[in-house]
This record gives structure tokens, C-alpha cells and sequence, in this order.
């Protein structure tokens, strides 16, 4: 595939209006208040979809509610960019039934991760457009205390956030890998996130078929043998095979089982090394951490590995 045919959206310009809306699970109304206060504080905009104050089942509204609510806003030329509540699962549930002409048409900044990762992918497989795999509104504005790491953390995920949205080249790093490599830089489609869901839409028509890409992923609550097998499933349908580089950031609570041998992380991140001659580097800032950076999904990226006291550091510019 021709990286690029993916179209960049539109910028997210200082005091625009970004769309909430709730595609998964059921918010909590507390952290959602307080983050779309916290987006007005910066001088945004905020519009609410109408399925983030329902309940069904596990989901925020029925799949038909809350597909109504993300078509709204796609169609609403008020809305300038569009940001998930809360992630969860429900996505999967959406994706046959999505336009996706009007989201090609529309052209509009679709922020969010996690569960996102499924419109993501499906984004640059139906609709030729770039995403941002980037915070969630409740997760991360609604998550802000006073703690001095939690609001370092906040700054940094701002710092990275907002450059990105208005569409400016953002260099993010060095971040220090656990293992020496190659020093090399490489430059290909950046994309990738929540290792469960790419493994669940592998073959299926909302999966980009993309060569000579930088993939990066990030996971929770999985054990390290599960984890393991979703990778595999990716080594074994080629996909792996066919990108420059592949990036870990946070695996959180993958922790081994009790009372069997200790499978970890680092024998997972060993058996990809040893499948793949590519660089497998560790320690990207994102995932279910508040330390997040938001990364163009399925833009072109530039890997660049330098080496230095016997380890690596590298560097994505986007």
C-alpha cells in the first residue's frame, strides 16, 4: 500500500470545537465533567454527544445511540475535532454500520486509544485517513490531581497532545530501550496501538494492509503468554514480517500467572527479537499511563536510533 494515499485531517486550531462523545463504555460522570472543563479552560469549544449520559448494558447508550452520536458529529461543520470519553469495548460493534464516505468527507481530528485503536484501523483501511492515537477526555483531563508526578505527567501528555492536533512536526524523545541496537534511522507509516484489537481485526476488511511501517503497541490486563500468542497471530498472518521497527510502550498489569513459571514480558519481547530481524525497542511513552504521547495513526513517522553507555536511545519525529 502506498502510504501516501493516507489523507492528514483537518487541524484542531486554537479555539476550536472538539466533539465529545462516548463509543464505548459507560462514563463516569465526575471525571467527564471535570475534563470538559478543563478543555474549555484551554479555550475550546466543547460539544457533548447526547449517548454520554446513557447506559446500556456495559455501553454508553445502545450501539444504535451511540452510532447516531458519532455520525452527528462527523456531519456538524460546528465540530472541529472529535475526542473519546472513555475507551472500554464497544467499537467492534460499530464498525460494519459506519459511514465511512462521511468520515473520508468529513476529514476531521479523531482522537483517542485503547478500544479506539478499532476506528484507527479501520479509518486508514476504509477511509484513507489519518487518525491520532492519543488521550482520552475522562481518562486523561478528567484524571488530574494534585500530586506532583501526576501533574508532570499531565504536562507532558499536553505538551505532545495539542502540537500534534494543530498538525505542526513534533520530534518526541530520546526514550531509552532496555537493549542496544543498530544505530539507524527509518521512515515509514506509524501506526498500531492496543495489541488486542489489531490482533482482533487482523483479516477482517477494516485492517490497512501497509509495508515498511514503524509499528508501536501498548496493552492491559493481558498475562504475558497471551500477549505472546496475539503477536504470533500477527507473525503467523505476515504482518509483522512486513514492518522496519516495532516499539513497546506500556503493558499495563501484564503481569505473570501465579504458580506456574514466571512468563514475563521480557520473554515475550525475547521471542520477538528472535522472530524478527528488525529492531524491537521498549519504553515509548503510551498507553494506559498518564504519560502519554499522541501519535498521528498511519502518518509518516521517522525512527531514528542512536547508541550511547551501551544502550539505545531513539527518537520519533512525525
Amino acid at each position: 500500500m502506498n502510504p501516501g494515499k493516507f489523507l492528514p485531517p483537518r487541524p484542531l486550531n486554537a479555539g476550536g470545537t472538539i466533539g465529545l462523545f462516548a463509543p464505548s463504555g459507560v462514563i463516569n460522570p465526575d471525571r467527564h465533567k471535570k475534563s470538559a472543563r478543563h478543555l474549555r479552560e484551554l479555550g475550546y469549544r466543547v460539544v457533548i454527544s447526547p449517548e454520554a449520559h446513557e447506559q446500556w448494558r456495559y455501553f454508553a447508550g445502545s450501539d444504535g445511540q451511540r452510532l447516531a452520536g458519532f455520525h452527528s458529529m462527523l456531519a456538524d461543520p460546528e465540530i472541529d475535532a472529535l475526542m473519546m470519553i472513555r475507551g472500554g469495548y464497544g467499537w467492534s460493534r460499530l464498525l460494519h454500520k459506519i459511514d465511512w464516505n462521511l468520515l473520508a468527507s468529513a476529514r476531521k481530528s479523531l482522537v483517542g486509544f485503547s478500544d479506539f485503536t478499532a476506528l484507527s484501523l479501520g479509518a486508514l483501511a476504509k477511509a484513507n485517513l489519518v487518525s491520532f492515537a492519543g488521550p482520552g477526555a475522562a481518562i486523561d483531563f478528567g484524571g488530574i490531581d494534585d500530586s506532583p508526578e501526576v501533574r508532570e505527567d499531565h504536562a507532558f501528555m499536553e505538551a505532545h497532545c495539542w502540537p500534534a492536533l494543530r498538525g505542526e512536526a513534533v520530534r518526541a524523545g530520546p526514550f531509552t530501550c532496555d537493549r542496544r541496537h543498530t544505530a539507524q534511522s527509518v521512515s515509514g507509516p506509524l501506526w498500531g496501538s492496543n495489541l488486542s484489537l489489531v490482533a482482533h481485526l487482523s483479516g477482517t476488511p477494516y485492517f490497512p494492509d501497509i509495508d515498511g511501517g514503524i509499528m508501536f503497541f501498548e496493552e492491559i490486563g493481558e498475562k504475558p503468554y497471551a500477549v505472546e500468542r496475539m503477536f504470533l497471530q500477527l507473525f503467523h498472518a505476515g504482518i509483522l514480517q512486513k514492518q522496519q521497527a516495532i516499539i513497546l510502550a506500556d503493558f499495563t498489569d501484564c503481569d505473570p500467572e501465579k504458580d506456574r513459571f514466571p512468563y514475563a514480558l521480557s520473554h515475550v519481547v525475547e521471542t520477538l527479537r528472535e522472530l524478527l530481524p528488525i529492531p524491537v525497542l521498549t519504553g515509548l511513552p503510551f498507553g494506559h499511563v498518564a504519560r502519554k504521547l499522541t501519535l498521528p495513526f498511519g502518518a509518516m513517522a521517522t525512527l531514528s536510533i542512536e547508541n550511547s553507555a551501551g544502550t539505545s536511545q531513539y527518537t520519533l519525529s512525525y
